[in-house]
C-alpha cells in the first residue's frame, strides 16, 4: 500500500527535533513513503526543500493556537489531508498535536505523535494524548514519564530513538574550514559546544566557559559555542567577560549552523546532549555529555549504558553539573587524547549498529503499519518492561542516593549563622532560641531581626541572651526595625547581616532538633555539589510530645526539581541550611508573591543551578497556632491534598 504521511511541526528551527524530522523524512522517502511536512517554516526550510522533502506552509504562530489561528490551521490542514491523500498524521510538537487530533477526529485519518522530551506542559499533553491512539517516545526516560506522569498507557508507547545518518555524520579531517574560521591551529585544543542557548542548557554553557578559563594555564585551549536561543545575549556577555579576564579571545560564540558536521570534525572534544551527542559520536569525536536534566561526563564504553539510559543527561538525572566536574573531565580528555580517540572508535561502532537512520526508519514504518491497522504495537517497538526504571525505595542511610555522613568525618567547623526574623512572637521566641542554643554544633551566630513587634518580642530576645548560662561557641546579633516591613523584608535583612559561611533558616515560633545543624552541615560537606539542604519535619500545636507527621517533603534532587517545575512545594523553608554563595547569587526573598515568598526563593535557587535535597530524619518541629498566614501556594488546577500543611507567613 502506498503510504502518505503528513508530519506537522510549528517551526523548522535549528534544533534536535527539527533535525530528526529532516533525517526521518529523507529516510522514509528512500523506502517509498511519501512525506509532506506541514509547518510555518524557519531556518531549516531551504534544507528540507534541497533534500527533496515536500513542505506545505501552515500558519503556526504560537505553541497553543486558539481562535482564528486555530480555525485557519484546521481548515488548511484538512485541505492538505484531502488534496494529498494523506493516510496518517504524525505530530512532532504540542501545537501540531492539538491540530492533528482535531483534524483526525473530523477526517477519520489516524493521528500519532512523537514525544521528544519531558518539557511539555503535562496537563495539556495528557488531554491531547487521550485523543491519540499511539505515540513514539525517543528515550526510556520519556517512556517512563509518559506512563507515570502523563498517565498514558504503556502498551501504546513505542520506543523509537532518534536516528543518525551515519553516512553523513562520519569521521573527517580536524583541520577544516571551521578551524580556519576560528583561527585555531591544529596543534592547539578546540572544545566545541553545540546546544540550543535556552532552558537549562545555558547552565552547561556557563560551566564550559568557566572550565576553559580554568584550563588556559595548562593547555592552549579554545571554546567554540555553536547555537542560538533566547539566552544568546547572556552567553555573549559571559564570553566577553571570560576573554577580558584572559586577555585573549579564547571563547567564541559562533551562532547556529545549518549543518554542524565541520564543527564536530574540528573538535578535540565535543560538549553536548541528546541528538548532538549522537551526531558527535557518529563523527567519532570524544564527547562530554550534559543536558537539561543533569551531567553525565566524559563518555567511554564503560559508561555508555548509563549515559544512554538518561539520554546523555537531557531526559533524566545522572550527576550534578559543576564547573569542577566539567574542568576535571576536560582535563582528562585533553591529557589523554590517544585513549579518547580509541574510545571514540568503539562508540561510533555502537551508533552505527543501533541508531543508524535505516534501522530507525524500519521501526517507524512498522509503527505506522500497526497504527493504521489498529492493532497492538509489535514487540520490537515496545520498551523493555523487565528492567527497573526507577528505584522504588531508597537504601537505608541514604538521601536521594547520597550517603548521609557523620560530622566526625570532617575537620572543618565553619561558622553557621541562624537567621530568625520575628514579628509579635514573644510567646514562642524563647523556646525557639533555646532550641538553637541546644544545638550540638558550634560555632553558631544567632541573628534575630525584630520586625517592628508590639508585644515584647525584643525584650524576650535580649533577656534570653543576657541570662543564657552557657554561650560557649555562640554569638548573638539583635536588630530592631523601626516598623513592620513584612516577612520577606525581615528575612532578607537577617540574611544580609549574617557573617557565616553557611546560613540556616529558623522560624521564630518553631523548634529545631538538637542535631539538626550538625547533620545538615555534614551532608553539605560530604556532597560539595549540593548548596542547600532541608529536613523532614513534624507538626505540633502546644505540646511538642504530640506531633503529627508531615507528608509534604520529597527526597532526591530530581524529584524536588520536578515538583517545583510543576508548581509543587516540597521543602519546608524553615528547615533550610544553605551556603552563603546561594544568597550572594540570588539575593533575598521578594515580596511580590505575598504568601509564597519562600516558594519563589527556592524555585529561583533551583533555576540558578543550585542543587538541593532533604534529609529524611525529622529534625524540625513546625508549630501551628492561630493567626498564621499561609505561605503554602496551592495550585488552582487541583484540589488541596491532606498532606499539604499550611506554612505561615508571619515568623
Amino acid at each position: 500500500m502506498a503510504l502518505t504521511v503528513l508530519m506537522l511541526v510549528n517551526q523548522l528551527d535549528i534544533g534536535g527535533t527539527e533535525t530528526h524530522i529532516l533525517c526521518l523524512a529523507k529516510g522514509l522517502k528512500e523506502v517509498g513513503v511519501t512525506v509532506v511536512v506541514g509547518t510555518a517554516g524557519g531556518d531549516l526550510l531551504d534544507t528540507f526543500l534541497d533534500s527533496g522533502i515536500e513542505v506545505a506552509q501552515l500558519p503556526f504562530k504560537t505553541d497553543n493556537p486558539v481562535y482564528s489561528e486555530y480555525k485557519v490551521l484546521l481548515e488548511k490542514t484538512k485541505e492538505l489531508v484531502q488534496t494529498r491523500n494523506v493516510n496518517l498524521i504524525h505530530a512532532h510538537s504540542i501545537a501540531a498535536l492539538k491540530v492533528a487530533v482535531q483534524v483526525s477526529e473530523e477526517t477519520l485519518i489516524p493521528a500519532v505523535a512523537t514525544v521528544h522530551g519531558k518539557f511539555y506542559p503535562t496537563r495539556r499533553l495528557r488531554g491531547l494524548l487521550d485523543r491519540c491512539p499511539k505515540v513514539i517516545a525517543v528515550s526510556t526516560p520519556v517512556v517512563n514519564w509518559l506512563a507515570k506522569t502523563v498517565d498514558y498507557p504503556l502498551q501504546q508507547i513505542a520506543l523509537i530513538p532518534n536516528g543518525i545518518d551515519t553516512e553523513h555524520f562520519r569521521p573527517g579531517a580536524k583541520m577544516n574550514s571551521f578551524r580556519a574560521e576560528l583561527r585555531v591551529p591544529e596543534e592547539e585544543k578546540l572544545v566545541v559546544l553545540v546546544s540550543r542557548l535556552a532552558w537549562e542548557k545555558t547552565r552547561v554553557v556557563e560551566a564550559a566557559i568557566q572550565a576553559v578559563v580554568n584550563l588556559r594555564a595548562e593547555f592552549p585551549v579554545h571554546l567554540a559555542i555553536v547555537g542560538s536561543g533566547a539566552h544568546q545575549p547572556l552567553v555573549h556577555a559571559a564570553a566577553r567577560l571570560a576573554n577580558a579576564g584572559l586577555g585573549k579571545e579564547a571563547v567564541r560564540v559562533v551562532g547556529p549552523k545549518l549543518d554542524p558536521l565541520p564543527c564536530y570534525h574540528a573538535a578535540d572534544v565535543v560538549i553536548g546532549t541528546a541528538r548532538v551527542a549522537l551526531e558527535a559520536l557518529a563523527c567519532q569525536r570524544p564527547l562530554i555529555a550534559g543536558g537539561n536534566a543533569s551531567y553525565v561526563g566524559y563518555l567511554e564504553p564503560s559508561n555508555l549504558d548509563k549515559a544512554w539510559s538518561v539520554y546523555f543527561g537531557d531526559h533524566h538525572w545522572a550527576h550534578p553539573l559543576t564547573v569542577d566536574r566539567l574542568t576535571s573531565d576536560l582535563r582528562s580528555v585533553l591529557q589523554n587524547s590517544s585513549q579518547a580517540e580509541e574510545n571514540a572508535v568503539q562508540l561510533r561502532e555502537w551508533i552505527a549498529a543501533n541508531l543508524d537512520i535505516r534501522h530507525i526508519v524500519k521501526h517507524t514504518v512498522q509503527f505506522y503499519e500497526d497504527s493504521l491497522a489498529g492493532r497492538e504495537l509489535s514487540s520490537t517497538l515496545l520498551p523493555d518492561q523487565t528492567a527497573p526504571h526507577e528505584k522504588q525505595e531508597e537504601k537505608k542511610g541514604r538521601v536521594g542516593g547520597k550517603l548521609v555522613p557523620s560530622l566526625a568525618d570532617f575537620t572543618e567547623r565553619p561558622l553557621i549563622s541562624v537567621a530568625i526574623p520575628a514579628y509579635n512572637r514573644a510567646q514562642y521566641l524563647q523556646e525557639c532560641l533555646q532550641s538553637i542554643a541546644a544545638q550540638t554544633y558550634r560555632p553558631l551566630e544567632i541573628v534575630v531581626v525584630n520586625d517592628g513587634s508590639t508585644d515584647g518580642t525584643g525584650e524576650v530576645a535580649q533577656k534570653w541572651w543576657k541570662t543564657l548560662t552557657d554561650s560557649t561557641g555562640l554569638s548573638f546579633v539583635y536588630l530592631e526595625l523601626p516598623h513592620n516591613t513584612g516577612y520577606a523584608s525581615a528575612q532578607s535583612i537577617a540574611y544580609r547581616i549574617t557573617t557565616g559561611a553557611y546560613i540556616a533558616n529558623q522560624d521564630s515560633d518553631d523548634i529545631s532538633h538538637p542535631q539538626r545543624l550538625e547533620k545538615q552541615l555534614a551532608f553539605l560537606l560530604a556532597n560539595p555539589d549540593y548548596s542547600f539542604v532541608g529536613t523532614n519535619f513534624a507538626v505540633f500545636s502546644e505540646d511538642i510530645s504530640k506531633t503529627r507527621r508531615s507528608y509534604m517533603t520529597r527526597y532526591g534532587y530530581e524529584r524536588i526539581a520536578a515538583s517545583y517545575q510543576n508548581g509543587g512545594h516540597v521543602i519546608c523553608f524553615g528547615t533550610l541550611l544553605f551556603k552563603r554563595s546561594v544568597f550572594e547569587r540570588i539575593g533575598g526573598l521578594t515580596s511580590f508573591l505575598r504568601g509564597a515568598e519562600d516558594y519563589e526563593w527556592i524555585a529561583r535557587a533551583l533555576n540558578q543551578g543550585f542543587y538541593v535535597d532533604n534529609l529524611k530524619e525529622q529534625l524540625y518541629y513546625y508549630r501551628t497556632h492561630p493567626g498564621q498566614l499561609s505561605r503554602w501556594v496551592k495550585s488552582s488546577f487541583r484540589p488541596r491534598r491532606s498532606w499539604e500543611y499550611e506554612l505561615k507567613a508571619g515568623s
